[in-house]
């Protein structure tokens, strides 16, 4: 297994495909300039990406797994946790928080859908 490969696959599935290359250096650094984060924290690219998703601090001194922790992976698939996190991206079931008002629990700056009249 490539991790760039599953990397690339869960930054093509939660863009939509928005991204499709590398940008600045890899494909996190994509994401990043995707949602306009503009540079990396601490010299990590992860770090500025999990801070936008509201995550703060690492799990277990990784980055990664709280990035997993977040979408409630608990553990690796096929012993990679990058694996595991592109599979819920690309696969998963996380349930999608509705646009109701005073209900919608999203941070408005971390909000990937577009919004439509029609």
């Amino acid at each position: 297994m490539d991790i760039n490969n599953v990397i690339r696959d869960y930054v093509t599935c939660v863009t939509s495909n928005g991204v499709t290359l590398p940008n600045g250096g890899s494909w996190i650094s994509a994401l990043c300039i995707y949602y306009n984060i503009t540079e990396p924290v601490n010299g990590s690219w992860l770090v500025a990406y999990c801070n936008f998703k509201g995550i703060s601090t690492p799990v277990n001194g990784s980055w990664t797994i709280a990035l997993a922790n977040s979408l409630s992976i608990t553990e690796p698939l096929n012993g990679s946790w990058w694996y595991a996190i592109a599979n819920e991206a690309c696969n998963g079931s996380t349930p999608v928080v509705p646009f109701i008002w005073n209900l919608n629990t999203n941070q408005w700056n971390a909000e990937i859908r577009t919004f439509s009249l029609t």
